[in-house]
């Protein structure tokens, strides 16, 4: 009986223990997903709440307007306008997403690579911000997308600022231009607070001021149905516009060096003596920075960067010449200061200077005869300056050079800037592994063989002669301000060096500027200008040796092998308050291609300026 009782308790053998361990199984399961609840609902909350804002709510960029750019007179030489363009939400686009981005190409007349690419890259980066995929539509394609739009979700019309210069090519090789910041651009962290897809300065004052004239980028945050269609707005941020850029720069002058220099390719460069602000500066050919911000094909930008002309690079900042008899001066104050000549007595020109078993010619072929420093830089006798440079030698020659502000950049606001080269003995060894030949400081005193300048070092370098040995560094940005007017940047006169030569040599060497204008024999009488005396000196630099072109035309010689002319200088001559240089390329002579330019420019700057501006004072140590 007993035995029959106990089968009757437990008919299924083990069946405590199946019931223990399933009960087991169900308390972890039940363990496993409380444990999940509580990570999703706590430790995670705030990443899937984002994520299920995220599939209703959306950030709609508002690009800040960039900064103005104003000459020294407050005309806006480059503003901002509104544009249309079209933008769209990566993950609000359809599974199909490239069918559809294909139909909108197609509506638009666009090519949809491009298209493609962006979306994909706001795709990986950030999926539920706008991505600008078209720009610069017109009415008609405004109208078009406007009358298709539920064609496509996710697509949204934008207005954003297109930067716009309304002097076209005027001072565009001052202002820069503008694009699309680049992926290597973006990792560079050099453009702070940057995204993919902003607008960046690119060259020039665009790129160096961007940081303040860029601002700061608004948006909405947008409630969107499950089409990706915007039904409320939740908030705005609203953009910050970026600050503006007062220049030193006076677009008339500026103007007015352009068209005087029409097609030629050169560079000019005027720059005010007292303050050393910079009033034009100039380089052709140009480009339009217009151009630039409509988004360049790649055929375009081949076009532009393969073009033998170079365009886009500033001649007066970075082109590199050489300066011919306008280094004169810089021989005349060497020779002075060392002793090696005395300005009174004469030294005999007939053409041609015998020095080992080489004859330096002079470019007069018949000679000047009897030259006295005066008379050696009225007539720019290259005899006479031989002579001065082999007896001063080329450490003095090189030592006042430094001391006069060549062979160094600057300092310009501006960037890409190079500084040229005044040669030394110390520097031939070094670069080319060869001893410094007597010859070569020949050549070196009339500004040829390896002396190389830029225009803006050689305006500078007659500000410098103007201010009787004071260098000062030239600036382009007089103030920078916020949309309240408050100044954020304000730019200011600098002395750099102050050479060590007295009076009695600038004398010396001012008077003779001065009687190249003025005097009936002077090589720069192109450049006079009725009462409103000019000193300076005209320069003729050779590209390359002309032995096989002697006796013949101008026109015969070909383009490429033809002098570079030169004019630098100073008004008025008594009381300086402006200079300039300017170089034409392949123009010939100086006397005849970059004179008149010289004296048109000043002529349009007296123009400008009242008579009584001109009251006889000669600048002295201190900026003014």
């Amino acid at each position: 009986m007993s035995s029959i009782s106990q089968d009757s308790r437990n008919p299924i053998p083990g069946i405590e223990r199946k019931i223990a361990v399933t009960m087991g199984l169900i308390a972890l399961t039940f363990l496993f997903l409380i444990i999940n609840f509580w990570k999703l609902q706590v430790l995670q909350h705030s990443k899937y709440q984002s994520l299920a804002d995220n599939n209703r709510i959306r950030l709609v960029d508002m690009p800040a307007t960039r900064g103005i750019i104003k000459d020294r007179n407050g005309v806006i030489i480059a503003d901002s306008s509104p544009n249309y363009s079209l933008a769209v939400i990566p993950r609000d686009m359809d599974r199909a997403r490239d069918k559809e981005l294909e139909a909108l190409a197609k509506l638009l007349d666009r090519e949809p690579e491009d298209i493609f690419d962006r979306v994909r890259t706001g795709m990986s980066v950030a999926p539920y911000r706008t991505v600008l995929v078209m720009e610069n539509l017109d009415d008609r394609e405004v109208a078009l997308f406007d009358a298709e739009k539920d064609r496509f979700p996710g697509a949204v019309l934008l207005v954003t600022p297109r930067r716009f210069y309304p002097f076209g090519t005027t001072a565009s090789h001052l202002l820069g231009y503008v694009g699309e910041i680049s992926s290597e651009q973006l990792a560079s962290g050099e453009f702070k607070g940057a995204r993919k897809g902003d607008v960046i300065g690119e060259l020039a004052l665009e790129k160096l001021y961007d940081e303040y004239l860029r601002g700061r980028d608004g948006g909405r945050q947008v409630e969107v149905d499950a089409r990706g269609r915007e039904i409320n707005i939740l908030g705005i941020t609203e953009p910050i516009p970026g600050a503006n850029a007062i220049l030193t720069i006076d677009i008339r002058l500026q103007k007015e060096m352009e068209d005087a220099l029409g097609e030629k390719h050169g560079a000019g460069v005027l720059i005010d003596i007292g303050t050393g602000e910079v009033l034009a500066m100039v380089s052709r050919p140009g480009f339009d920075p217009n151009e630039f911000s409509l988004r360049l094909t790649w055929e375009r930008w081949d076009e532009i960067v393969n073009d033998p002309s170079h365009p886009l690079q500033s001649r007066a900042l970075r082109g590199v010449y050489p300066p011919g008899s306008t280094f004169k001066v810089v021989t005349a104050v060497a020779a002075l200061m060392e002793e090696a000549i005395d300005p009174d007595k004469t030294l005999v020109c007939s053409g041609g200077y015998r020095f080992g078993r080489r004859t330096y010619r002079d470019w007069k072929a018949g000679g000047h005869g009897e030259v006295d420093l005066h008379r050696g830089i009225v007539e720019s006798c290259d005899v006479y300056f031989y002579q001065a440079g082999e007896r001063a030698g080329i450490d003095a020659l090189s030592r006042w050079a430094f001391s006069l502000g060549l062979g160094k950049k600057t300092g310009i606001d501006l960037p890409g800037e190079v500084s040229g080269l005044i040669p030394t003995p110390e520097w031939k060894n070094r670069v080319r592994n060869m001893p410094w030949f007597p010859g070569e400081t020949l050549s070196a005193a009339i500004g040829q063989g390896f002396v190389l300048v830029t225009p803006l070092q050689l305006a500078n370098l007659y500000v410098t002669v103007a201010r009787r040995g004071t260098v000062i560094t030239p600036f382009l940005v007089k103030r920078i301000e916020n949309v309240l007017g408050d100044a954020l940047y304000t730019g200011k006169p600098a002395i750099s060096m102050e050479s060590e030569v007295p009076d009695e040599v600038w004398d010396r060497v001012i008077a003779g500027l001065t009687g190249v204008v003025a005097d009936d024999h002077g090589t720069g009488r192109a450049a006079r200008i009725t009462g409103f005396p000019v000193a300076g000196k005209t320069g003729t630099a050779q590209v390359v040796g002309l032995e096989g072109w002697q006796g013949k035309k101008k026109e015969e010689i070909p383009l490429e092998f033809r002098d570079h002319a030169w004019f630098a200088g100073f008004a008025p001559a008594e009381a300086p308050r402006v200079a300039a240089a300017v170089i034409v390329e392949h123009g010939g002579h100086g006397a005849s291609a970059a004179a008149p330019i010289v004296a048109r420019i000043f002529r349009k700057y007296l123009e400008l300026n009242t008579v009584a501006d001109f009251v006889p004072e000669v600048p002295g140590d201190t900026v003014q």
